[in-house]
């Protein structure tokens, strides 16, 4: 008897002030403990897929282990909650599941991996784009005219496999917002600004973007990480005009 079990492995989370630069922070990696989670990247999202085949304590009319349905979270953990819950059909007695006793830090039955034999190990990774920035009409501007912000960032599907069959990471962008070098903040995919002193400034824009995945023909599972990507920065030039005064006499 086998089952097939599906698993977030890992996703980069980034700093907000500098979200594409920053060192990313893995999740944890106790479900699939072979799998390296420390050479993650900010944008990046990787599924993990194991199939196994495992010795319960129980037994099945066929010979086979007894199963059950199984219920934990993303992190292979039942005591430390993610957005995420996975569910699967575990032989019985090979893993703790979400409303069973958590088992001791030091007690064997927390080490339901390695009641499992490994049979196959597979991993799926999908990196989001980067968010371009855009302003107009460039060059520079003088003060008080307003220049136009835009940044592009678009729902991207990458595909791939896992065991075999196939496999989706979706990159959604769900908001953004703009920091100036002035200190002001505006939030939006599109905004209007300007500037009341002349001089040169510095606009960047920050995306957030929700991911999703799903396998094989399964439904896609929602809002699995979020995080913030920054765009370019722009360098916006900012002038003020000689006015003259026209005397008629």
């Amino acid at each position: 008897m086998h089952f097939l079990l599906i698993t977030l492995l890992v996703f980069g989370l980034s700093n907000l002030a500098n979200a594409w630069e920053a060192k990313s922070q893995p999740a944890n990696c106790s479900a699939a403990a072979s799998c390296d989670c420390e050479n993650s990247t900010p944008g990046q999202f990787s599924v993990c897929a194991e199939e196994s085949s495992g010795g319960g304590s129980g037994s099945g009319a066929s010979g086979g282990a007894a199963m059950r349905e199984c219920k934990y979270f993303a992190n292979g953990t039942i005591d430390v909650p993610t957005m995420t819950i996975i569910t699967a059909w575990v032989p019985v007695g090979s893993r703790p599941c979400i409303g069973d006793e958590v088992p001791e830090p030091n007690s064997s039955a927390g080490s339901w991996s390695s009641q499992a034999e490994i049979e196959l190990r597979d991993k799926f990774t999908a990196l989001a784009q980067r968010p371009i920035a855009l302003w107009g009409p460039g060059a520079e501007v003088e003060i008080l005219d307003p220049i136009e912000l835009r940044v592009q960032a678009e729902t991207a599907v990458v595909s791939g496999t896992l065991l075999g069959r196939s496999a989706d990471i979706r990159f959604r962008p769900v908001a953004a917002r703009w920091e100036i070098s002035t200190g002001s903040e505006l939030y939006g995919f599109h905004k209007n600004h300007s500037f009341d002193a002349p001089g040169s400034y510095i606009a960047r824009a920050f995306v957030r973007y929700e991911v999703d995945y799903r396998h094989s023909s399964a439904n896609w599972v929602f809002g699995a990480a979020q995080w913030e990507l920054s765009s370019n920065k722009l360098a916006i030039v900012v002038i003020e005009r000689e006015r003259r005064t026209l005397l008629v006499g």
